[in-house]
């Protein structure tokens, strides 16, 4: 009878990298969903609206840079932008930026793909003010890396209004009559420092809205994989969120600072990545 010669190193290197992998995937391989019941109600759009469209290809070997930004900042104040931070009567104010920075430092392959889209007119659920979308392949060569960091933010602040003139469901009033005073922010994006790197963001947001009927909304995914079977994304990814929540309450308290929430989250990881998925939703409004 043959003797069986068990190489007990192999063996428990063997299980300990399966082990590894697979609490490498549990932990990373995650979705943030933040749901906040709060007030946000939205700010209905100016009498004329815009709407920015650009999308890039590139298929290279090269070195290169692109970069991508908007500030943007809207009101119902009588007196205007120049006129906050003064907030009359029912007046609210939305703040919201976006920015993608990505570059090479040295020559390798490049596969890159971008949509951005901007639409400054109402939105309804499902549609967004700001959607964003890159897709991103890389293989340095002699050493040479690639950075990309992406970052979405929006911010409103509102009086009280009756909640009759801000929602048009008939039944919204049964609930409060007053829709409250609110100062609520969220923030998200990640970053990726890689010689070889599969990865693919999206952005979206949406806040300005003809009612309430929807909730004020921001999103931001990132996703590294391998680049092909058995050739692992290579370097350091992270991503984060931060979100302040600032409430006014029911009734005579419409007007008062009743809550204030903050929340913030990071994961980073550096190596050889196989899989890194995390998917980071803010929704806040009456109607939800």
């Amino acid at each position: 009878m043959t003797p069986i010669i068990v190489d007990a190193e192999s063996i428990g290197m063997h299980v300990r990298g399966t082990i590894m992998k697979k609490i490498a995937i549990l932990f990373v391989a995650m979705a943030l969903l933040v749901g906040f019941s709060m007030a946000d109600r939205g700010i209905p759009q100016v009498p004329e609206t815009q709407g920015i469209v650009t999308s890039t290809t590139i298929d290279a070997v090269g070195n290169f840079a692109t970069a991508s930004e908007i500030q943007w900042r809207i009101t119902t104040e009588a007196g205007g932008l120049p006129e906050v931070p003064a907030l009359d009567g029912t007046a609210a104010i939305y703040e919201s930026t976006y920015t993608e920075d990505t570059a090479s430092n040295g020559v390798g392959l490049i596969l890159y793909d971008k949509e951005l889209d901007v639409e400054t007119s109402s939105q309804i659920s499902g549609q967004w003010n700001v959607e964003a979308t890159k897709e991103l392949a890389f293989v340095g060569i002699d050493g040479a890396r690639v950075t990309s960091t992406d970052n979405i933010f929006v911010d409103g602040a509102a009086n009280p209004i009756t909640t009759t003139e801000a929602v048009i469901c008939p039944f919204a009033s049964d609930v409060t009559e007053m829709f409250p005073a609110y100062c609520n922010r969220a923030e998200a994006g990640s970053t990726i420092d890689m010689t070889v790197a599969n990865v693919r963001t999206t952005s979206t947001d949406r806040f300005v809205m003809s009612s309430a009927d929807h909730p004020v909304e921001l999103n931001h995914d990132l996703v590294v994989t391998e680049l092909i079977d058995d050739l692992p994304s290579m370097g350091t990814a992270s991503a984060y969120m931060e979100v302040l929540i600032q409430e006014g309450g029911a009734g005579a308290n419409n007007a008062s600072l009743m809550e204030r929430i903050e929340f913030s989250e990071e994961t980073t990881i550096t190596g050889d990545i196989t899989t890194f998925e995390k998917l980071m939703h803010y929704e806040s409004g009456m109607v939800r």
